[in-house]
């Protein structure tokens, strides 16, 4: 009775133990809790590694001591190779979880391919996460944590005192790691003061505001070098005016310059504000202010955008002469064969009809007939002209007739054609 208690004892806890995880699951599940990824983690290792052990353990107390290793040692093997598939699998596939800050969490699930999934929990203690959709209450939670402001919801979008006429709109959630929320809080307020700089001071540099992602675009429009110097002054005023706003000492602002030249556009974006420690981060806050520093950026914009389009109309010279060389290059061979044809090879056969192969290469069909071939007598045959090459001296062109009785072909004869000279030689080819 005692060896069997022994046996069997270890199995009820563990059996037990499965039980009681999943009633806990089962209770948490009806109020909406889920465990952690580690949790369901920890508890699928356990519940692998407590039968196996055991059963390794009843496995080297067989009778026959050199069957117990052998028995025991493949036994082993084989859950060492099934804990490694069952582990991998579970990395591979199981959700990522991602603390993402004030006590939510962001899980990512594959969906198929390289997308995923994005769902947002709260932290329930160390073990447990609870599912929530995002509301007015988080965001605001998430804005605040992220300027260090108050926000309230007005009109469809989100307002600080400080800045009543800036509308803030939530563009995406954090999505991991790292990831902080996506908002057009400081792209308003840079906007804000780019206009208001523009209007007051009355600067004539063309301009665009435009809404790109659900984001409203400040942009100068330079459309030629000449307005260069302009546009590299009214930029540093309209950068100088936003930068004066305590707000980019922690975060960066960006005037974006867009910058056309023959129909092609880039975008310089003239970065200024922004925290740092080290004095060149410090000088480099207000860089964008010196106009001869905004001039310098905004002509090697114009200078890259210049050598791509002469880059790109050389490429398009390069492709323009190589059609045409390939033009006449067809264009030749196919006058040098039909000097051929009318000259010598017409006085023979009656019929030609010139075709390309699917490589591009010339040849042309003169018709057929049936010679005795091989010790076959009316074997079908095609006589066949395909261009060969450029002479040595680059002056003819040669090809080869060819007689193509089905999948064997002899060689009839080779011409040389100087269309220039309007003469036809024929010429002796090897065949091997």
């Amino acid at each position: 009775m005692e060896r069997k208690t022994k046996y069997v004892l270890p199995w009820i806890i563990y059996l037990g133990s499965l039980m009681g995880f999943g009633l806990a699951k089962f209770i948490l599940q009806g109020i909406g809790v889920e465990f952690r990824i580690w949790v369901q983690a920890l508890f699928w290792v356990l519940a692998f590694l407590f039968p196996a052990l055991l059963i390794g353990y009843y496995l080297t107390r067989i009778k026959y001591k050199v069957l117990a290793v052998v028995v025991t040692v493949i036994y082993a093997v084989l859950a060492v190779i099934v804990f490694l598939a069952g582990f991998f699998y579970f990395l591979f596939t199981s959700p990522t979880e991602y603390d993402i800050g004030l006590g939510m969490i962001c899980v990512a699930e594959q969906s198929g391919g390289y997308t995923s999934d994005y769902t947002y929990w709260d932290k329930i203690s160390f073990f447990g996460r609870k599912k929530f959709e995002w509301d007015e209450e988080r965001d605001i939670r998430l804005l605040e944590d992220k300027y260090g402001m108050d926000f309230e919801k007005s009109s469809g979008a989100y307002r600080n005192e400080k800045y009543p006429d800036i509308a803030v709109h939530i563009l995406r959630y954090p999505i991991g790691s790292g990831s902080e929320l996506s908002d057009d809080f400081i792209d308003n307020i840079q906007a804000y003061y780019f206009k208001k700089t523009y209007e007051e001071k009355g600067f004539c540099t063309k301009w665009s505001e435009e809404e790109e992602n659900g984001i409203t675009g400040y942009r100068l429009i330079v459309n030629s070098e000449a307005e260069m110097r302009q546009a590299s002054k009214e930029a540093a005023g309209m950068i100088a005016g936003a930068i004066e706003d305590p707000i980019f000492e922690k975060f960066t602002g960006a005037l974006q310059v867009e910058i056309e030249v023959k129909g092609s556009v880039r975008l310089c974006s003239l970065a200024f504000g922004g925290a740092g420690e080290s004095d060149q981060v410090e000088r480099d806050r207000a860089y964008y202010t010196n106009a001869d520093h905004t001039e310098k950026t905004l002509e090697q914009t114009y200078n890259e955008l210049l050598d791509s389009l002469e880059e790109s109309e050389m490429m398009e010279q390069i492709r323009e002469d190589t059609d045409k060389e390939n033009q006449d290059y067809f264009s030749r061979m196919e006058s040098s064969y039909d000097f051929l044809y009318e000259n010598e090879l017409s006085k023979q056969y009656t019929t030609s009809e010139k075709m390309y192969n699917a490589k591009g290469n010339f040849y042309a069909v003169l018709g057929g007939d049936t010679a005795e071939y091989e010790n076959e007598a009316d074997r079908p045959y095609e006589v066949t002209v395909v261009y060969d090459r450029v002479s040595d001296d680059g002056d003819s062109l040669l090809f080869v007739m060819y007689k193509k009785y089905h999948e064997k072909a002899d060689t009839a004869a080779g011409y040389s054609v100087n269309l220039d000279a309007g003469e036809v030689e024929e010429y002796d080819v090897p065949w091997y």
